[in-house]
């Protein structure tokens, strides 16, 4: 099974974030542990606070159950916490809440073991003052319970404070989402910084990538931009070296091939000279011809290898312009031999990487080709289309046609060099192109398929990065 492949760009999110998603996690565990320790201290803190200052009041011994009553309503008003009292004679004041109604056996527990009395006359101390027990957490299923036991001389009195679950829950609440914000802040900063990051090493290679495919193009000047991190860059430095070694090695090949064509020239002409000297027959006429055609064919090297010089690194014509000036061209042959020439073009212009005299002399070629080698009387159809990125010439004949053999190189089924189709092959593939052989409507002929100036460059997906 093949997985499906994902870019640079996001594995390098999803590391990013998923390392800070995973730090988050890992200490948002304890904080969680801690903030709800924290909420049930700070609930017992209060309790215990409430109930310690009612408990010191009724210490006090100087009340009747009206003011007692009042001043438990008054702290039960001002906070969280609900404060009971329990009298000496059992009677209740303040909230009803558990521990004192619905609360577990042991709660209730709590108020049928009142502890012993004082002796009488108080607890003997310069004061005066009841004795206050230290606080002591009861257990209760509503909340924090505190219990604090008043001994005086009206008896044992009980103060209970309790702060309700729902309190403490809605504190753990609004802490939660507190850090539940600081948690995503945090991922939204990982990313955003994870994003840059991406930009910053991407963008380059995406930029080098594309200088790589616009040297594969024939672009022979393009160069990556040498930015971002050390090794990026490195990786730009090292391709624009290749690329500059790369026009070094092209250009000495190309001076080899054409000083050795030229040095070919004068030992050719040596030869036509003595060709010139036989006697005039069917040979010396033959021999003739093979020089004239050697002498083409040495020139079209010269010519080859010169073009860059001559044309630039991005030759272009309209494709269209040029079948339409060269089927011109053969019309008048083509009536002298009663044949039909007919041209289908689109409309508009169709751009393709050669130059208007390379591809003219590509059409001469495959017209030739026509001409020479079937019967007067032959009619023949160029046409030229276009598909996605490519631009197509058919030159399609109603004659006997050739096979696939006739487009290797110097290679022909019908007597001749083969080399008119080697010239038009040659430029195709210059182009990023092709030759290849097709029949349609009982006619057969050679296509040449170039690659339009339009293509090759920057895709979208590079664009975006």
């Amino acid at each position: 099974m093949r997985w499906p492949t994902t870019s640079l760009r996001t594995r390098f999110l999803l590391l990013a974030t998923g390392i800070a998603a995973l730090v988050i996690v890992l200490a948002g565990v304890p904080l969680v542990v801690m903030l709800r320790a924290q909420a049930r201290g700070e609930a017992e803190r209060q309790a215990e606070s409430a109930a310690e200052a009612t408990a010191v009041f009724v210490s006090t011994d100087r009340y009747d159950a009206t003011v007692l009553a009042a001043y438990v309503a008054r702290i039960n008003a001002r906070g969280d916490v609900h404060v009971t009292v329990v009298t000496p004679s059992g009677a209740v004041l303040g909230a009803t809440q558990p521990p004192l109604q619905g609360s577990t056996r042991n709660d209730r527990g709590l108020f049928t073991n009142p502890p012993r009395q004082p002796a009488a006359g108080g607890d003997h101390d310069k004061d005066n003052l009841g004795r206050v027990s230290m606080p002591r957490q009861i257990p209760s299923r509503l909340g924090s319970a505190v219990e604090v036991l008043v001994t005086a001389r009206r008896g044992a009195t009980r103060v209970y404070a309790v702060t309700p679950v729902a309190i403490v829950a809605d504190r753990l609440h609004e802490e939660y989402l507190l850090v539940t914000g600081v948690a995503l802040a945090l991922l939204l900063v990982a990313g955003v910084a994870a994003e840059l990051s991406a930009r910053r090493l991407v963008r380059p290679l995406a930029l080098t990538a594309e200088t790589a495919m616009r040297l594969s193009n024939g672009e022979n000047d393009a160069r990556a931009p040498e930015q971002g991190p050390v090794e990026v860059a490195r990786v730009a430095q090292e391709i624009n070296a290749l690329a500059d070694r790369l026009d070094e090695l092209l250009a000495r090949e190309r001076e080899e091939v054409a000083d050795l064509s030229h040095r070919l020239r004068t030992p050719l002409t040596a030869v036509r000279l003595s060709v010139e000297a036989l006697p005039a027959d069917g040979r010396r006429d033959e021999l003739e011809q093979q020089i004239a055609l050697l002498e083409r064919t040495l020139t079209m090297v010269i010519r080859a290898a010169r073009m860059p010089q001559r044309e630039g690194a991005h030759p272009r014509c309209d494709a269209v312009a040029v079948v339409r000036e060269r089927v011109a061209f053969w019309a008048p042959l083509a009536e002298d031999q009663h044949r039909s020439i007919r041209e289908r073009l689109p409309g508009g212009e169709a751009f393709v990487r050669a130059s208007e005299e390379d591809l003219a002399v590509a059409l001469d070629a495959l017209l030739e080709n026509v001409f020479a080698h079937t019967e007067e009387g032959v009619g023949c159809e160029v046409a030229l289309g276009r598909r996605g990125g490519e631009v197509t010439i058919d030159v399609l004949d109603e004659g006997g046609g050739f096979t696939e053999a006739a487009l290797e190189r110097g290679r022909s089924d019908r007597g001749s060099s083969g080399l008119g189709l080697d010239i038009a092959q040659s430029l195709a593939r210059s182009t990023g192109g092709r030759l290849e052989l097709i029949r349609a409507g009982g006619r057969t002929g050679p296509r040449l398929v170039l690659n339009a100036v339009d293509t090759g460059h920057t895709p979208e997906r590079l664009r975006q990065i």
